[in-house]
């Protein structure tokens, strides 16, 4: 496989000497300059095959490439790659731009192992050249290394690859009844991050108790209006006539049957009361009263008699 460019990738043994005592050698520095230049490209406006893709993902894949995790192979015409993530190999498929990790597999996006690649690719000169005369360094033999060497100058790395990511945040979830609250903070780091919502905790907490006042009352309303009786219906105009005119109905026919009934009771009375009076000599049946009793003189015996509205008297026999 040709490259464009002057130098190899550093070998997966390099990176990890370099990971764990911190020291870069010449070429190892020339090979993270070119993946920073590699991932540049990728996301250059306008036409970036990566513009669209978020800086967090360009940032690991940029830190896959630097550390040598991406391993190339090439199968007849067909370009492919291995990266390694952790303890597991993932296959890339070049020119059908596909991996075989769960995250790819799932969004059918661009992943960092995909990604990773691709900045590999890149940094070889293999897509899209790169002009590194920029990055490059005269190939003169580099001098051994030895403990009185000057460290070199700091270069890009994936840990100041630009990101729209906070590099600190908190979630807070809360829970009022059947509704969810998320409630997100940001910032620089973790210890102000820490401060901020040690600050900010009082006042979650009173507003988790201010909507937790709301759902109750909220709740009682409901349970009181599920409990009152419902309330009938209301009746067309057509309907309340008919029923006024049915109401009248049945209460005529009940003065009717009551007024024969107090009619009958009448007769019955006056009867009852004639049949206990008839052989009572005290009694006016035409008049349905008691008489009182007059004694008697010289000009004949005693009477019974009552007397009238007009201030004559009866005796009973309707005089």
């Amino acid at each position: 496989m040709e490259t464009t460019v002057s130098h190899p990738s550093p070998t997966t043994q390099v990176q990890a000497i370099a990971d764990l005592t911190g020291y870069e050698d010449a070429a190892t520095l020339r090979w993270q300059q070119a993946c920073v230049q590699a991932a540049n490209t990728l996301t250059a406006l306008p036409n970036g095959r990566y513009v669209t893709v978020r800086m967090e993902r360009m940032r690991q894949g940029l830190e896959l490439a630097q550390r040598g995790a991406v391993t190339l192979s090439e199968d007849g015409e067909q370009l492919s790659a291995v990266v390694r993530s952790g303890t597991t190999l993932y296959q890339i498929d070049m020119r059908l731009l596909t991996c075989t990790c769960a995250d790819y597999l799932k969004h059918l996006q661009a992943c960092k192992h995909l990604i990773g690649a691709e900045v590999h690719l890149g940094a070889l000169g293999l897509v899209a050249p790169v002009p590194l005369s920029a990055v490059e360094e005269p190939t003169a033999p580099e001098p051994a290394p030895s403990a009185a060497q000057e460290p070199r100058a700091a270069c890009p790395t994936a840990a100041t690859w630009p990101t729209s990511e906070a590099p600190a945040s908190m979630n807070v979830q809360l829970k009022i009844g059947t509704m969810q609250l998320m409630y997100t903070a940001r910032d620089t780091n973790d210890r102000d991050l820490q401060d901020r919502m040690t600050r900010l905790l009082p006042w979650l907490a009173e507003v988790m108790a201010a909507c937790e006042a709301n759902y109750e009352a909220r709740k009682q309303a409901e349970d009181k209006a599920k409990a009152a009786p419902s309330m009938p219906p209301e009746r067309t105009l057509d309907e309340q006539i008919a029923a006024a005119v049915q109401a009248a109905m049945q209460a005529q026919t009940a003065a009717s049957r009551d007024g024969a009934s107090q009619h009958a009771s009448t007769e019955a009375h006056a009867e009852r009361t004639a049949a206990t009076h008839d052989k009572d000599p005290g009694w006016c049946p035409t008049h349905q009263v008691s008489m009182r009793w007059h004694e008697g003189n010289a000009r004949g015996p005693g009477w019974f008699s009552h007397q009238l509205a007009d201030g004559s008297y009866c005796k009973g026999k309707g005089k």
